[in-house]
């Protein structure tokens, strides 16, 4: 069977990590299946898999009329909050910069996350050399304002951006009149129904002790404080089995119409070999790891830097979601991730 055979797999591989939980759902197959290497219904941080949630919340803004894709993002925040950020060879390109831009990461803005500063420090670092340090989105973004630069004029250099998606962070509590958890609440964990998912140090009933390990530079930082850089980039606590609700919802155009995700994903910018990105949205093309891999499916998602996935096939509406909760990890649950598509595609074709 094909479930006995995954779960072997999964479980010689949990002995590897330093948490696993995995889930999947495949309509041809009959299939919804759930695994954890701890217990039923982990919570664990989402990093960058949130950005698909931030993105649906600008997607929502832009279907109610309250701006636009190519609306000027210097219309929708105070202008302190953009000082430094778009001075590209002492030009300031701020009023260039558009809703577009940020989802896509081509505004030309630094990322505070992973690139390095002027005099080469990285922020990761300050995350475990601070761990009591609480993160307000104006501080991440005054990060990258005192110490980086700008990388280019807006639209000619796409920059993974994690300063460009607390910008939209902010404009979303500013267009809607609420802080951001609220609106997150509001518009897609209740209707999803969500109840295992909530935004870190902000959303009622967050417990860092209840999280799976979170593995940066060989140190668990889940019950950090410092964790709470992530906010609109992706800091919320999740489980495989809401992510799997919202994806679901997501690719039935429940939340937004088809229309704006097919927007999403207009995947035209190289994020790294094998991944391309729309506007907050990844898509895996598997042959471009390994040529043997062509007849693999182009699943599309997000990725978040400590091995999370959520994945889905836009044809077959599979689903896949993975947390291995480790940077170090990341190839390992890739590696995962392909032989387990590699069986369902192997038996969806007997049937």
């Amino acid at each position: 069977m094909l479930i006995d055979k995954i779960e072997r797999l999964l479980n010689k591989q949990s002995k590897k990590l330093k948490t696993l939980q995995f889930s999947m759902k495949v309509p041809k197959l009959n299939l919804n299946y759930e695994y954890s290497s701890t217990v039923a219904e982990q919570k664990f941080h989402s990093a960058s898999v949130g950005k698909l949630m931030t993105t649906v919340l600008i997607f929502k803004a832009v279907e109610e009329k309250r701006f636009s894709l190519d609306s000027k993002v210097e219309d929708y925040l105070d202008s302190s909050v953009l000082d430094h950020l778009c001075v590209y060879q002492e030009v300031d390109y701020r009023n260039l910069v558009t809703i577009r831009h940020l989802l896509g990461h081509t505004s030309g803005i630094n990322d505070y996350f992973e690139s390095k500063t002027i005099d080469g420090s990285v922020f990761m670092d300050e995350i475990i050399k601070q761990p009591d340090k609480f993160w307000k989105p104006l501080d991440l973004i005054r990060f990258t304002q005192e110490k980086q630069k700008c990388i280019s004029i807006p639209g000619e250099k796409f920059l993974y951006s994690d300063t460009g998606f607390i910008l939209l962070g902010l404009i979303i509590e500013k267009v809607f009149d609420q802080p951001f958890h609220k609106v997150l609440e509001d518009l897609i964990l209740i209707p999803c129904e969500m109840k295992n998912t909530g935004l870190c140090f902000y959303s009622d009933g967050f417990n860092p002790t209840e999280l799976a390990p979170l593995i940066l530079n060989e140190v668990d930082i889940r019950s950090f404080k410092s964790l709470s850089c992530d906010f609109s980039g992706g800091g919320l606590w999740t489980t495989t089995a809401d992510l799997q609700k919202f994806l679901q919802q997501l690719h039935d155009f429940q939340l937004i119409s088809e229309v704006s995700v097919n927007s999403m994903a207009t995947f035209n910018q190289k994020f790294r070999q094998g991944i391309m990105y729309g506007l907050g949205m990844m898509q895996l093309r598997f042959e471009q790891f390994f040529f043997l891999l062509k007849s693999l499916p182009r699943l599309q998602g997000h990725l978040g830097v400590t091995g999370v996935h959520a994945w889905v096939d836009p044809i077959s509406h599979a689903t896949y979601v993975m947390n291995v909760g480790s940077i170090q990890d990341m190839a390992r649950s890739f590696q995962l991730l392909i032989q387990i598509v590699q069986m369902v595609e192997k038996e969806s074709k007997k049937v």
